[in-house]
């Protein structure tokens, strides 16, 4: 009788000086691409030198976690979707999100060391029943399929299950839609779109989210660091998700995120448009949105997110 080998652990590595980072953590566009919103909440507990080097730690954590991946930087994983949490007593843990969630050992570990300006993570993949099905090869049904970039979010409203460390599993509660931006939607000269043509995208996502979770439409509280990257023009095609970071006993918090993935060319001609080489983020928030207590216990909920304490 043959023995079949067992799948072998997978390590990445990766070191990094902390000045690496100096300039690119003071951007807001770079922090929503390679942080989770949980890792920038407690960034934003920290200032100075120590910031950044919680930031460096938690960037090589992603790099040697891709490696164990077996994906380069921008090959079909977003950093965001790496999230690399303390516990109670301070150990990092990996969870996933999104894309990296398809591609997750059961169970990931990682180390974060710091020396003066240069830090260090390694990362161990270790596989089980799931772990040797991905390294032994998956049949073309079940494989996801990635791209060599980084790609816009798909058309479903529920994403994959998130991985904790430990391989337990908590859904992740998404929304998407896509539109197109007609010629009577111009608002200012240059035939610009006024911002506040996304910001009805993002509340038709949040209603759909509260929807999803409470059974309810819910009130929409707020909106906080909007931040509008480039302008939208008729003819557009506009892809705008949203996710749900936190959920408390009254509030959800959902993450907001609006790219242009096709652009008209009248320059080019009257009708011309392209599709553009990579999506071209337009607009970014995070919204608070209020549910009525009376009905979070009682509504039919698909995919719970766990209730904060």
């Amino acid at each position: 009788m043959t023995a079949v080998a067992s799948p072998a652990a997978r390590v990445g590595v990766d070191v990094l000086d902390c000045s690496e980072l100096g300039r690119l953590v003071e951007r807001p566009w770079f922090l929503r691409f390679s942080f989770a919103p949980e890792e920038l909440v407690h960034a934003e507990t920290l200032t100075g030198h120590r910031r950044l080097e919680f930031l460096a730690g938690r960037f090589a954590a992603k790099e040697a976690v891709l490696k164990v991946l077996g994906r380069g930087f921008l090959q079909g994983v977003a950093p965001r979707e790496i999230c690399v949490e303390p516990t109670p007593q301070g150990a990092p843990v990996v969870r996933f999100r999104g894309r990296a969630a398809r591609l997750a050992p059961p169970a990931v570990s990682v180390s974060i060391s710091h020396k003066q300006s240069v830090v260090a993570a390694v990362a161990i993949g270790i596989p089980g029943a799931g772990g040797a099905a991905a390294e032994n090869g998956r049949t073309a049904a079940t494989e996801p399929k990635e791209p060599d970039a980084v790609s816009p979010p798909s058309t479903h409203t529920t994403a994959p299950a998130e991985h904790s460390a430990g391989g337990a599993q908590t859904p992740e509660i998404t929304a998407f839609l896509r539109v197109r931006v007609g010629q009577e939607e111009a608002h200012y000269g240059g035939d610009l779109v006024d911002g506040a043509r996304i910001l009805r995208l993002f509340g038709d996502l949040v209603t759909e989210i509260t929807i999803r979770t409470d059974g309810d439409e819910g009130l929409l509280a707020q909106y906080s660091d909007v931040r509008f990257a480039a302008p939208v023009k008729p003819g557009d095609y506009i892809e705008a998700r949203a996710r749900l970071v936190r959920r408390t006993r009254l509030r959800r918090v959902v993450e907001l995120e609006a790219h242009k993935v096709l652009s008209a060319r009248p320059g080019a001609a009257q009708s011309a448009a392209a599709v553009l080489d990579a999506p071209q983020l337009v607009c970014s928030a995070t919204a608070t949105t209020v549910v009525p207590y009376r009905r979070t216990d009682t509504a039919t909920d698909l995919n719970p997110v766990a209730e904060e304490t």
